[in-house]
């Protein structure tokens, strides 16, 4: 069969009825954001996050290979910044094809998309019903998790967050559904390689740790064979490999970084109790971090769907997922718990907000929460009783008593408990006490998750302004699309009235989600006003100057955050802005002036008063000219792009060649001289194929022998190494690949086998 008839086969599989499941979310978005369509020149997302991540990338790197940023605050090594994308095949070609920031709004749309389709798939090992899955994946897609990221500017975070269903479903396919293929095997490097390359790092750390908590489980439980360690050791060898190229320069450059702001480990973090209320109705949970760093906001529904899995379902689901969901709780209190120590291990203590761990937990959560849907479906369907046995209300007390345990090691950091906590952990305890004690008939669920549903409208009333024009319209129109998905249903798949009766819950329980969503704020467009700054004019000013540099670099003394706008122009004009917002800064950062012989030298050609913008006042001791009343200030020496010292006088270089990471000069030099590149040093840069040294915080070197051309290069071993262990990993991949039969049958081969998880007088079946 030729690749064209196989196509169109998969294409018949997909009958007409099925494509609205995989549609469906493109009108959901279409609808969170019909207002942003018709704004022009804005942002999905607060802009200067985004600015941050991605202004160098889109506007000015027309070439993918270049290994240094020199319009970095002093330079830095492309190919070593924590938090770039650079390597992230759905977001870096979109910008290196488009050359235009505003393309990220397709981006972050489209990741909308990816994490219903990666939910979908992880939902599958639960449910093959298509109707349960592209719910549950409108809750997963639209949380405060994803949506709340979207508002705060934080588009790298979200786009390793999409992925972790996918990460969850390959990691469980070869684990407890005991299917260790090759393909599986790649899938799960695949999966792990796209997060770590979006940059989060966070959540690639927190989501592996939550699976080393399903690990321990199946291995002290006895239900690891030997062929799984065996797939499991290949896989995450092949993660290393492939992750090299960025991995091992992020290892490299952490030594020689500071951050904007200092994190420490123990601060913020939040009680079991705001927890839940970040679930249920969006709250933060602790007062130093933002809402959306912890709000996820999925509504009650999930939680108490997720705790009939818990109880019903099978245990080697629900109790590694429990104890995933425990760690996570412990992870989210920070400081304020006696395990706070956790925070202080190597790598973990370099990260901060806590609350972030929800992110990677969200996944197992409404795995958990379709298991429990799935469960009262079939329950109801078979006229079983909810009735619990005697292993089930014990695990019910070992729960609690778990619970009650972090709860203690709580109590010293205790806060007053505010009324929604109050009235969620109510809600929770209610539906536990009414399963536990053998009163939960189905009619009786239905009625509290009826009630709950209700206390949660109450509860987002009562938190946020739920009544303004915009926000009702666009309530209404989901209320009619999913009322059209309702019908669609019951034409396309009609069930009976309890089945009705739990669908017409959830959907309203993703009304309450998307309500509770609209309400914090977080679908917003931001417009910067980058055609109504100040900061063209004053290039234009700066420009008119003669000057003998080919960049020119600028101070701007105001607070970088507020002037970003100045830092896109400068930017997108080839300007090296001195001063400008980002996480991470080298130490070697030039300083503002030097003293050499009897001469004070700036670094920058200009020093622009934006500080003017903040208060009004003219802030500079010397001003050589004003732009709409913002002063500039030309200092009479500036150090050249390239230079030399010879008996403490500094000559210029002529520029032959300039270009981030390498930088051609010529003149009449001998030896002895030193030759300065003005850019921050850091290991990897070489002058004339010899390394570089630190001096004076920038890249150069005393000559050994006479020449008439200077060669700057950034040339960093570390980069070296990666690139060649990650075309290690993907000669393996291939490799493995077209020997995937063979090494399936060798996996198959091996003698050790998982014993299948066995219930009381019944065989136990997948759900």
């Amino acid at each position: 069969m030729s690749s064209v008839d196989f196509v169109r086969e998969k294409i018949k599989e997909i009958s007409s009825k099925d494509i609205i499941y995989h549609i469906f979310p493109v009108f959901f978005i279409a609808i969170l954001y019909y207002s942003f369509i018709t704004i022009n020149q804005a942002y999905i997302g607060e802009w200067h996050d985004i600015f941050a991540n991605s202004l160098y990338y889109t506007i000015v790197d027309h070439n993918y290979l270049a290994t240094w940023n020199n319009l970095g605050a002093g330079g830095f090594p492309l190919i070593a910044s924590p938090h770039s994308d650079k390597y992230y095949l759905f977001s870096f070609p979109f910008y290196l094809v488009f050359q235009n920031l505003s393309i990220v709004n397709f981006i972050i749309l489209l990741h909308l998309v990816i994490a219903y389709f990666a939910f979908f798939k992880f939902g599958s090992l639960i449910t093959k019903n298509y109707n349960a899955l592209l719910i549950f994946s409108l809750f997963f897609s639209f949380s405060g998790v994803l949506l709340g990221r979207i508002y705060a500017g934080h588009h790298l975070l979200l786009y390793g967050l999409v992925w972790i269903p996918l990460l969850y479903y390959f990691f469980l396919k070869i684990v407890l559904y005991d299917d260790p293929t090759i393909i599986n095997v790649l899938g799960l490097s695949a999966v792990s390689i796209l997060v770590y390359c979006t940059g989060n790092i966070y959540h690639f750390v927190l989501a592996y740790i939550l699976m080393f908590v399903f690990f321990l489980y199946y291995a002290i439980t006895g239900k690891i064979s030997k062929k799984i360690l065996y797939v499991l050791a290949i896989s995450l060898i092949l993660t290393i490999l492939l992750i090299s190229v960025k991995s091992i320069p992020d290892l490299g450059v952490s030594g020689s970084i500071i951050r904007n702001d200092a994190i420490n480990p123990l601060d913020g973090g939040g009680s079991f109790e705001t927890d839940l209320t970040s679930f249920v109705s969006g709250a933060r949970i602790d007062a130093l971090w933002a809402q959306y760093e912890s709000g996820i906001m999925i509504g009650i529904i999930p939680l108490l769907l997720m705790i009939v899995a818990f109880i019903y379902g099978r245990k080697d689901i629900g109790v590694p997922a429990f104890f995933a969901a425990l760690f996570s709780i412990i992870w989210a209190a920070g400081g304020k718990t006696l395990l706070s120590f956790l925070h202080l291990f190597p790598l973990l203590n370099t990260f901060r907000n806590p609350g972030r761990i929800f992110g990677a937990l969200l996944p197992i959560v409404l795995f958990l929460a379709l298991y429990g849907a799935v469960l009262l479906y079939e329950m109801s369907k078979k006229g079983e009783k909810f009735v619990l046995s005697p292993d089930q209300k014990k695990m019910v007390i070992t729960g609690v008593f778990l619970l009650v345990i972090v709860k203690l090691l709580e109590l010293p950091f205790q806060e007053m408990i505010s009324f929604p906590a109050a009235v969620t952990v109510v809600l929770v305890a209610g539906f536990i006490v009414l399963l536990y004690s053998g009163r939960g008939s189905l009619q009786n669920i239905f009625i509290y998750l009826v009630f709950a549903l209700v206390v949660n409208i109450l509860l987002l009333i009562s938190s946020y302004s739920l009544f303004g024009m915009d926000l009702l319209v666009t309530i209404g129109l989901l209320i009619l699309l999913l009322a059209g998905l309702y019908i669609f249903i019951e034409k396309n798949q009609p069930g009976s009235g309890k089945t009705r009766i739990l669908c017409l819950l959830l959907m309203a329980g993703i009304v309450v989600m998307t309500m509770g969503n609209l309400g914090s704020g977080y679908v917003k467009a931001y417009s910067p006003g980058l055609d109504k700054s100040p900061a063209p004019d004053v290039i234009s000013a700066l420009k008119s100057q003669p000057s003998e540099n080919v960049q020119l670099w600028v101070y701007e003394n105001g607070w970088a955050i507020q002037h970003m706008d100045f830092t896109y122009w400068d930017m997108a004009s080839g300007i090296h802005p001195m001063n400008l917002y980002a996480a991470y800064y080298l130490k070697t950062i030039p300083d503002l002036t030097y003293n050499i012989g009897n001469i004070t030298y700036f670094t920058p050609d200009y020093i622009v008063d934006t500080q003017y913008l903040e208060n009004g006042n003219q802030n500079l001791p010397e001003i050589s000219f004003k732009v709409q009343n913002i002063s500039v200030y030309k200092p009479e020496h500036v150090l050249p792009n390239a230079f030399y010292i010879r008996d403490l006088q500094v000559i210029p270089l002529k520029i032959e060649k300039f270009s981030s990471s390498e930088v051609i000069a010529s003149g009449s030099l001998k030896r002895g001289d030193i030759v300065i590149l003005k850019s921050a040093f850091y290991p990897g840069w070489k002058v004339n194929d010899i390394s570089a040294v630190n001096s004076g915080n920038m890249v150069g070197l005393q000559l050994a022998a006479d020449t008439d051309r200077t060669r700057f290069t950034f040339d960093p071993l570390d980069f070296k190494i990666g690139v060649i262990l990650s075309g290690i990993g993907v000669i393996l991949v291939i490799i493995l690949f077209l020997k995937r039969k063979e090494c399936d049958q060798y996996i198959a081969s091996l003698s050790e086998t998982r014993k299948q998880p066995v219930q009381k007088g019944k065989k136990q079946k997948d759900p």
